[in-house]
């Protein structure tokens, strides 16, 4: 029997973000989305995943969650993210999913292709991706941040997968990954030169990337590559929010015409 993963879902925001104004909600996940909060949508997914047996979310207020059906047991965010993921993995141990409460696209079916795909790799860190062509095939208008490898761009999709407790190995870099996300030379120049190098010149493949940050950080990671555009679609900001509602409102229209 496959053992179940935990959920985490990072669920704090910031004061002063702007889509909460816009949206007067007291934190960006709380956005109404054809019905249903972006964290609401989220914990479904979760909750309709087979591979899934818990779900966590950490909060900077318990109350945020009190809306929430079923309700999921709640965590007090830490100041840093890596630091919330940490004490997590030391609580409840490996293996941890982490994932974002902005990802309102979430799907129990997303969830199952990244594990699964995890699973098969043996890796003790997995990040999942979604390249520019599949992205904008999909979304031509849409705006991503795409990391630049030889064969192409990826976006990230905000799921984390943390298999074995050495995963807390990689936790330290993560931060500096997630800090320099629109930054990626900052973060490559740190794994070794010569990643810098090979990537400035367009040499450098997502793979042997993910290569030399495994012997960096002594930690075996992988990057799985989501074939679904929407894995890689949050609802970041205003522009995101009305794209997300169009595509569920079409994901709504689907499902009545079958």
């Amino acid at each position: 029997m496959r053992q179940k993963w935990t959920a985490l879902v990072l669920a704090a925001s910031r004061p002063g973000d702007p889509l909460a104004i816009a949206e007067k909600v007291s934190n960006k996940n709380l956005v109404d989305i054809n019905g249903l909060s972006s964290l609401q949508r989220v914990i479904d997914a979760l909750n309709e995943a087979p591979a899934i047996g818990q779900v966590l979310v950490s909060v900077e207020n318990l109350d945020l969650v009190d809306e929430i059906k079923p309700k999921p047991e709640v965590l007090k965010a830490s100041v840093r993210v890596v630091d919330t993921v940490r004490e997590t993995l030391e609580k409840v141990g490996a293996p941890l999913l982490v994932v974002t409460g902005d990802h309102a696209l979430l799907t129990a079916e997303m969830v199952e292709t990244f594990l699964e795909k995890s699973t098969e790799t043996c890796a003790e860190v997995s990040v999942a991706l979604a390249s520019k062509d599949v992205v904008s095939s999909a979304y031509p208008d849409v705006k991503r941040t795409y990391i630049k490898f030889a064969e192409g761009g990826y976006s990230g999709c905000n799921l984390f997968a943390l298999a074995t407790p050495n995963a807390t190995g990689a936790l330290d870099f993560w931060h500096k990954i997630d800090r320099n996300r629109k930054r990626p030379w900052v973060f490559l120049k740190s794994v070794d030169v010569w990643a810098f190098a090979l990537y400035a010149f367009r040499r450098l493949t997502l793979d042997k990337a993910m290569e030399r940050l495994s012997k960096k950080i002594g930690v075996k990671a992988v990057a799985i590559r989501m074939p679904m555009a929407e894995a890689a679609i949050d609802v970041d900001k205003v522009s995101d929010l009305y794209l997300v509602r169009k595509i569920v409102e079409q994901r709504h229209s689907s499902v009545k015409g079958a």
